[in-house]
């Protein structure tokens, strides 16, 4: 009876199979992205993290992502030039999707190693 146990915890600890989503923006046309929007910015090797993002013909610009959306003193800008890549993504939302499949596949395969177990304690 133990393996439905293990088989649950196993089936729980596969489910974070769910993406950020980030996809590449090429070439970074100018825009302007959603503020809460995260953005990934590769220039010279090195991933910059940021936030309401805008692009132009000459530079990207952003707000690091620690920083809050509103702080326009905190923005930064970069030359189109030194941008390698942009990717756009959202982390967070994958975060909620993985919990949710987890534990929704994790009660289903309760529910049906109950159902055919036909053994089931819930408390008793």
């Amino acid at each position: 009876m133990r393996y439905r146990s293990w088989l649950c915890l196993a089936m729980a600890a596969l489910q974070p199979a769910c993406g950020a989503g980030w996809h590449r923006v090429t070439p970074p046309a100018p825009a302007t992205y959603p503020p809460r929007q995260q953005a990934q910015l590769w220039s010279l090797g090195r991933m910059h993290r940021w936030h309401a993002v805008r692009s132009s013909a000459d530079s990207v610009s952003g707000i690091p992502f620690l920083q809050p959306v509103d702080c326009d003193s905190c923005r930064v800008s970069m030359p189109q030039a030194e941008v390698d890549s942009l990717r756009l993504g959202n982390p967070t939302g994958a975060l909620w999707a993985s919990v949710g499949v987890a534990l929704g596949a994790t009660v289903v395969a309760a529910l049906v190693l109950c159902h055919f177990g036909r053994d089931c304690n819930f408390g008793d």
